[in-house]
């Protein structure tokens, strides 16, 4: 069996494994494109004056849009965590096989080059002229060839995508072909005993047909973001049913980077190619993508640095206290030192904040 054959039966027997979900109270609308029309899924009670989050949901090889959100089951999550969730289908080979022109590797196999990049960007613009999306937190996630497609959306679309997710996908494996315009939060998800798309990355043909491993994907990322290689790991995550325990390593790149820019590696130890999540997964990955926006990161009221809602003598105190010193808590006016500057932001903006 070919590994392109390979990957295209994993995708769509963890659609068949998973089953289909149960109906959620969400609204359905159909997005008219030059590929047919395209199901975007809405809370309930959407409300046209609040914009919210868009999510791209991305297909594997040989799968489809409607296999796909059986796995990944994110509707389930749109009422409570109030966003948009667009599951578009990929082009079409000779053999009938839906893919994405994805990186240089996958999964382009018979040289098409359709313009799937402009395809989900017009996608996305479409949708938010139509709609009340928050430009600011617009993400894309796939699974293996939608993973390697997410990575492009990044690389071709860095101002207008905020987080991508790829789950047993990779990076380019060259960097002249990836060259992002604004920072992009990324996270890589990748079982360790994936067998079709390798954690440590393959070469097909050597120095040619090649992808990175994950931790490779991650890194390069990082470099892309100018992130420091400085990385902290948090709690394990418990998001594979069948494998005991919390199985999925945390470790973060965030030390250093440029505005909205991060890069981030959940490891599920023991995982396969189509891991067999739980009802954590699509929790989790939904509470990632809404964090990781393009929000400002400094409150509007930034002298109050106790965060108790006032700019008063606690906030002064603790300046004072700190005087001197690079604490990032004190450190307002992100000088490198807390001093003369920070003292005047705190005066200015002392009593209640806005």
């Amino acid at each position: 069996m070919t590994r392109h054959a390979t990957i295209g039966l994993f995708a769509v027997s963890c659609a068949l494994l998973h089953g289909t979900p149960s109906a959620f109270a969400v609204e359905t609308e159909q997005i008219p494109t030059d590929r047919g029309t395209v199901p975007l899924y809405l809370p309930t009670d959407l409300d046209p004056g609040a914009d919210i989050p868009l999510v791209i949901s991305l297909h594997g090889y040989t799968s489809n849009g409607t296999q796909h959100e059986n796995y990944f089951n994110l509707r389930s999550r749109i009422d409570e965590d109030r966003f948009m969730l667009c599951v578009p289908n990929g082009s079409t080979d000779s053999q009938g096989n839906r893919f994405w022109n994805g990186t240089d590797f996958c999964c382009d196999y018979e040289f098409q080059n359709p313009d799937d990049s402009g395809y989900l960007r017009d996608l996305i613009e479409t949708i938010a002229g139509a709609y009340p999306v928050d430009i600011g937190s617009i993400h894309v996630v796939g699974h293996s060839n939608g993973g390697f497609m997410a990575y492009r959306m990044a690389c071709d679309h860095a101002d207008l995508i905020a987080s991508v997710a790829s789950l047993a996908g990779a990076t380019f494996s060259r960097d002249s072909r990836c060259t992002p315009s604004d920072p992009v939060h990324v996270l890589q998800i990748h079982g360790t005993d994936d067998d079709v798309i390798r954690y440590a990355g393959q070469c097909i043909i050597p120095f040619i047909f090649c992808y990175p491993g994950a931790v490779e994907s991650v890194e390069k990322w990082a470099g892309y973001n100018n992130c420091s290689n400085v990385a902290t790991e948090e709690s394990p995550l418990d998001l594979d049913g069948s494998i005991p325990g919390a199985e999925t390593a945390r470790v973060i790149l965030d030390d250093g980077c440029d505005e909205h820019g991060s890069a981030e590696l959940w490891r599920i130890q023991g995982g396969s190619h189509g891991p067999a999540f739980n009802s954590n997964f699509p929790r989790e990955l939904v509470g990632w993508l809404l964090e990781h926006d393009r929000s400002p990161d400094e409150s509007p009221c930034s002298a109050d640095v106790n965060d108790d809602g006032i700019v008063n003598g606690g906030d002064l105190s603790l300046m004072l206290a700190t005087w001197g010193t690079a604490s990032e808590a004190c450190d307002v006016d992100q000088d490198g030192i807390v001093g003369g500057g920070d003292l005047s932001l705190v005066l200015a903006t002392w009593g209640v904040c806005p």
